[in-house]
This record gives C-alpha cells, sequence and structure tokens, in this order.
C-alpha cells in the first residue's frame, strides 16, 4: 500500500489538474456569454446562450469540487474524501451522460442549427435596424472566416429571399447589375490580399450566381456552404476534441482511485495494531 505522503501528492497533483481545466471550462464559457461571439448571432442565441451557462455553471461546480479535494486532503478526514468521492464520481456519470445525450440528440441539434441559419439570413440579412446590421456583419465574418457561402452546399440561391438581393430589386436596379451574393461569398486570395474577380463572383447571369441553373463553374464564388464548413471543421478537430474528454475522464478516474486508496490509507493508520493482525 502507498504511504499517506505519496497518497496526498497524488491527490494533490490530480486536483490542480483538475482546477486548470475547470477554469479553462469556466472562463470560456464566461467569454462565449459575455462577448457573444459572431457565430451566435446565426445559429441562434438561444442554442448558443444553453451551451455557454452550462460551460460555466459545470466550470464552477468542478473547482469547487477540486478544492473540496485539496481541503480533504489537508484534513484527512474520512468523510470529506468521501463526499469527494461522491461528487467526482457524480461528475464522471455525468460527463458520460452528456457525451451519450449529444449524440443521440445530434439530428436535432444540426436541425436546429440549420433552420437558425437559414431564418437568420432571409430574415435579416442586409435589412433595416440594429439586429439585422449585426447579423449582416456575422455573416460576412463567418462566410469570411470559413470561405463559405450562405448555408448548404451550392445554397447560393438562399440570397435572393433576403432583404439584400430584394432592395435592389425594389430599387430596380437591372439584371446584369444585380448583386445576387455579397462580397464575403466571393474567393479571396490571400497572396495578393484582394477578391479573386467580384464582379463575376456577384453579377455573373450565365453560370452562377446569377443563372436560374447550376450550369457552368464559378470559379469566383463559393461552393461551400456555412453549415457545412462548420460541420468539417469540427470532424476535422474531432480527434482533439475526444483526446480532450478522455484526458478529463482520465484526471476524474484518478480522483477517485487516489481517493479510495487515501481513504484507506487513513482507515489503516488508524486501525490498531491488535486489530490489523486478524
Amino acid at each position: 500500500m502507498l504511504s499517506r505522503q505519496a497518497l496526498k501528492i497524488f491527490m494533490t497533483i490530480t486536483n490542480v489538474l483538475f482546477f486548470i481545466i475547470a477554469g479553462v471550462m469556466l472562463g470560456i464559457g464566461i467569454w462565449i456569454a459575455v462577448d457573444k461571439i459572431f457565430i451566435s448571432d446565426i445559429i441562434g442565441t438561444d442554442l448558443f446562450n444553453a451551451g455557454a451557462y452550462l460551460m460555466i455553471i459545470c466550470g464552477a461546480v468542478l473547482i469547487l469540487i477540486s478544492i473540496w479535494g485539496c481541503l480533504s486532503t489537508v484534513q484527512m478526514k474520512r468523510m470529506y474524501i468521501m463526499i469527494y468521492f461522491v461528487a467526482v464520481l457524480v461528475s464522471l456519470i455525468m460527463l458520460i451522460g452528456a457525451g451519450i445525450m449529444a449524440a443521440a440528440f445530434q439530428g436535432e441539434i444540426k436541425s436546429t442549427m440549420l433552420t437558425s441559419m437559414r431564418a437568420t439570413l432571409q430574415t435579416y440579412y442586409g435589412g433595416p435596424g440594429a439586429r439585422a446590421d449585426t447579423i449582416t456583419r456575422s455573416w460576412d465574418e463567418t462566410q469570411t472566416l470559413l470561405r463559405c457561402c450562405a448555408v448548404e452546399d451550392r445554397d447560393y440561391r438562399l440570397y435572393r429571399e433576403s432583404w439584400y438581393y430584394k432592395t435592389q430589386i425594389e430599387q430596380g436596379v437591372q439584371r446584369g447589375e444585380i448583386k445576387y451574393v455579397p462580397e464575403s461569398c466571393c474567393q479571396y486570395t490571400e497572396r495578393y490580399q484582394q477578391y479573386l474577380n467580384l464582379h463575376t463572383c456577384q453579377k455573373a447571369t450565365h453560370m452562377a450566381p446569377g443563372s436560374d441553373t447550376d450550369r457552368g463553374n464559378n470559379a469566383a464564388l463559393y461552393y461551400t456552404g456555412c453549415y457545412n464548413a462548420a460541420v468539417k471543421f469540427v470532424e476535422g478537430n474531432a480527434e482533439v476534441l475526444v483526446g480532450m474528454g478522455f484526458g478529463f475522464s482520465v484526471i476524474l478516474i484518478c480522483g477517485m482511485v487516489f481517493s479510495i486508496l487515501l481513504y484507506r490509507r487513513i482507515t489503516y493508520d488508524f486501525t490498531p495494531v491488535s486489530t490489523r493482525e486478524r
């Protein structure tokens, strides 16, 4: 059996790691909730806020558990250690449950995102008012960052249902001068710090985006939808996310194991020698 001092060291290291991860989670949650990064305006603030507040609550609770773990290590009281063990066990069960629920409701989450993205683009993009201005900027930032256009792949015609397009029609803009998509939908070359061809990208009528068919290929236009681009980005970093989740689970399990060993060590140390020999 490991010595009491060794177990205290292992428990302390585990709880320090626990505290750091929980602090990062809390910080990210607060940043998302306060700063409202631009993509929240696109996918729907309710869905985004729910995720942010969940991270804040989980981070705060896990910080308290890690502090309690350090206190238990210092005090060396079996009741404290048992409470810590139960708290970590519940956290592990909730983590596993959250993963299962996320997988089970993946379809509903994707459907909600698609609906929200379509609604914000159709209802607000290029429209009047502060809310519309915010969403318009958010869409432009997203399309520029992810190199995408509209919601799903080859979904550029969705802009014809937006204020951006309808306003041009109401103003009597001629067909050859109509901008069917915004600049943020156009191919941008980092090397030359300029758009490939804004006129072809926005105003082409013999092919996308002005044509009613998908004939031809407009090399100046992004065909990838922003929803698809976001999914590809997440899937491309899935190994990192899985690794982080696995690492956090290992820390939780280590906390449970060391707390059990420390509990047994304390029980052993306070057991009379005559009783041990039996």
